[in-house]
């Protein structure tokens, strides 16, 4: 099995910028302060004199007389004073207005460290219908500060990676790496590493030499994620950044545990050479990928590709296989792992994800010259009984658009389902094998996957199952991401 890939992550709290969503809020929220601040200083400067005048008035003062004899020794004459009657009803205003004050400031302080420790934290956990359970918030990269260094990256988030040790009832084991996702102990990792050991058992090795059990949580094969818990060990979760902000040529770094679970994190260096590659992960799905030059290796897959910021903007993969390839790995994006981990951690499965329900053949400018017509889309195979599209189209139906924009590939339908949810709503228009077109308003499916992981009960029975299906096959199975099995 395949045991691939690094990378790394986290951010320091002196160069970190706050999030868009928590950054424009600050900035508006402490204008007020200073409308507060302004009167409040003109009323302390023209406010009462010292108490020492309220006692003596300038008429009640009596002039000195020069005594006969001894004028040239004698003190000088008292000073006038100039009297100011108080005013209370102006004094009560001004501690009135301080009062305002100090409320409005306590509050602009309470808020303002409120959103800059979620912001430097960069995850928390919530309650919703009573049930709580975690969620990470996608750190925005810093609009100001000078990047990190690679060592500096590393020192940050070598905390965060561990090795992870993949094993069943018999000798065999395997390899891997994990980032922590949250700091009550749950691991992101790769889907893929336990699927050639039924009934897998892991085991964790953190940075500081120490071992601990995890328990499989659920995983989703179509995203190649999984979700192990730690209990009682008290790690320090990565910090997450969006993988949407990433761009061509940007300085990123993978880390994670080649070969050996025990041994320390290792670190590669690299480019984003492209922010979204849509590649084949399955045999019959695809995903939008990082592409990145930074070796990941056996043993890295699940580790972090991290910015120069210290946020992993991805889950390293296996490396794309083949002697024609040179530095192609992959990485799935962050924006990707915080949806479906939060699922696997709710649901035990991800509920949102969308589909179609069709299978299709891709047709292209070049397909459709061939076949002697300027018609572009998705050429319908077939047609599942739970789709909205079920006994409105046929087999060799073309549809051509989608909310009103042109196929002219699949790459435009797939971004637009995978940015949806099961139950939204699309419009597409197609052309019927008639000569006819028509537009239907169709209603996406839940499209929930299913995990690799199966215990020792399951694995007999596929293997069972796959004997009398195929007498010849071996039973051989090697996962060959991204192309599938």
């Amino acid at each position: 099995m395949e045991e691939n890939n690094k990378n790394l992550p986290e951010e320091t709290a002196e160069e970190t910028t706050p999030a868009e969503e928590t950054g424009t809020p600050q900035a508006e929220e402490t204008t007020p302060v200073e409308d507060v601040n302004t009167p409040q200083n003109e009323e302390a400067e023209s406010g009462p004199a010292p108490e020492i005048e309220e006692d003596i008035k300038a008429e009640d003062i009596p002039e000195a007389e020069e005594p006969p004899a001894v004028k040239e020794t004698m003190p000088n004459p008292p000073q006038r004073f100039e009297y100011t009657p108080v005013n209370h009803n102006e004094e009560k205003q001004n501690n009135k207005g301080l009062k305002v004050f100090c409320i409005v400031l306590a509050l602009i302080v309470l808020l303002a460290g409120s959103c800059s420790i979620g912001y430097l934290f960069g995850r928390t956990t919530v309650t919703k219908s009573g049930k709580t359970h975690t969620e990470v918030e996608l750190a925005a990269r810093p609009q100001s500060g000078d990047e990190m260094t690679e060592a500096e990256v590393y020192e940050k988030l070598n905390e965060s990676i561990v090795g992870i040790r993949v094993y069943g009832s018999g000798e065999e084991f395997s390899d891997c790496s994990g980032v922590v996702y949250s700091d009550d102990g749950y691991i992101v990792s790769n889907d893929h590493i336990y699927s050639e050991i039924a009934g897998a058992k892991f085991k964790v090795y953190t940075y500081d030499g120490k071992e601990y059990d995890a328990k499989y949580v659920a995983g989703d094969q179509i995203s190649d994620l999984t979700i192990l818990k730690v209990e009682n060990a008290n790690l320090k979760a990565a910090t997450f950044g969006d993988s949407d902000e990433i761009f061509c040529g940007e300085h990123v770094v993978a880390i994670g545990r080649p070969s050996d679970a025990k041994a320390n994190s290792s670190i590669t260096s690299g480019i984003i050479s492209l922010p979204k590659r849509r590649v084949k992960t399955t045999t019959n799905y695809t995903s939008n990928l990082i592409q990145t030059d930074s070796a990941i290796n056996p043993g890295s897959s699940g580790g972090a590709l991290v910015d120069m910021y210290g946020h992993v903007v991805g889950i390293t993969s296996s490396k794309l296989s083949g002697t024609v390839y040179d530095s192609v790995c992959f990485a799935i994006p962050s924006r990707t792992v915080k949806r479906v981990c939060e699922e696997l951690i709710k649901n035990g499965k991800v509920v949102s994800r969308a589909k179609l329900g069709i299978t299709y053949q891709e047709i292209d400018s070049v397909a459709a010259e061939i076949k002697g017509n300027n018609v572009t889309g998705l050429y319908i195979a077939s047609v599942s009984s739970e789709s909205d599209l079920y006994g409105k189209v046929t087999e060799g139906d073309i549809i051509t658009h989608i909310n009103g924009e042109k196929i002219t590939a699949d790459t435009v339908v797939l971004d637009i389902i995978e940015a949806s949810s099961a139950g939204d709503t699309v419009t597409i228009t197609v052309s019927k094998t008639n000569g006819s077109t028509a537009e239907y308003t169709v209603k996406l499916l839940a499209n929930e996957g299913t995990s690799s992981y199966k215990t020792e009960e399951e694995q007999i029975k596929e293997n069972e199952d796959n004997t009398e299906e195929n007498p010849d096959n071996s039973g051989d199975k090697a996962f060959n991401f991204p192309f599938g099995e």
